[in-house]
């Protein structure tokens, strides 16, 4: 294109714009115009439309770089949490009695979930037995708490962490995950809790504790 034939072109915005989408490399063809184009910048100091997009370039891989931390983050931590779920679901696995399955949740649950309590509520008659398995002849003391979904996480009221861990001893508020075990919760509740009130908070993944659970159902259905 002749400088002539500029002239030629509409000069509405719209125009002008529509005309370089649709020619990305009129610049380019055309270079002697970038030394010609200046661009206000927020300091006061003017910059060249080529200084303005190599800004525009270095912001956008920043900004891509770190999305791209987050995402090897977020998945080694996902193959950490997935580590300890398996570990967990062979340790269930190879349960035969109540006993060995109390000392399998305060080993797996406690010890390599991080959590504070642990305690798999049981519809029916039975020992309750140290801290991990409590059973309720009626409905479940927090039943309330509870909304129906497949895995709930709430903060809760130092009397409420109290219905979920009986046993334990409580002094403050906490967060908790609440896995209904089997078919709307008819074997029972697995309840994981902490002392942080924001460890389990209700923007967690519940995808690994909810097929910890879908496990645990077996297991239980297995012992009785």
């Amino acid at each position: 294109m002749q400088p002539d034939e500029i002239d030629v072109l509409p000069l509405e915005e719209a125009a002008i714009v529509d005309y370089l989408t649709a020619n990305p490399d009129f610049f380019t063809r055309h270079p002697s115009l970038l030394t010609e184009l200046q661009l206000p910048h927020p300091s006061g100091k003017a910059v060249s439309l080529v200084e303005h997009q190599i800004g525009i370039l270095r912001e956008r891989n920043v900004a891509m770089r770190r999305r791209m931390h987050e995402l090897v983050q977020a998945a080694r931590d996902n193959d950490n949490i997935f580590s300890k779920t398996r570990s967990l679901t062979l340790a269930l696995l190879d349960t035969y009695s109540r006993e060995a399955l109390n000392e399998v949740l305060a080993t797996y649950v406690l010890v390599d979930f991080e959590a504070d309590y642990v305690c798999c509520h049981l519809h029916g008659e039975g020992v309750s037995m140290d801290h991990m398995i409590h059973y309720d002849a009626e409905e479940l003391p927090f039943a309330h708490l509870f909304n129906g979904e497949d895995a709930q996480c709430a903060t809760l009221r130092e009397e409420e962490l109290a219905l979920l861990f009986p046993i334990s001893q409580h002094s403050d508020s906490g967060s908790a995950v609440m896995l209904p075990l089997g078919p709307d919760g008819a074997t029972g509740m697995l309840c994981i809790g902490s002392r942080d009130p924001q460890r389990f908070s209700r923007d967690m993944d519940t995808l690994f504790v909810a097929y910890i659970a879908d496990v645990l159902t077996k297991v239980i259905q297995k012992l009785s």
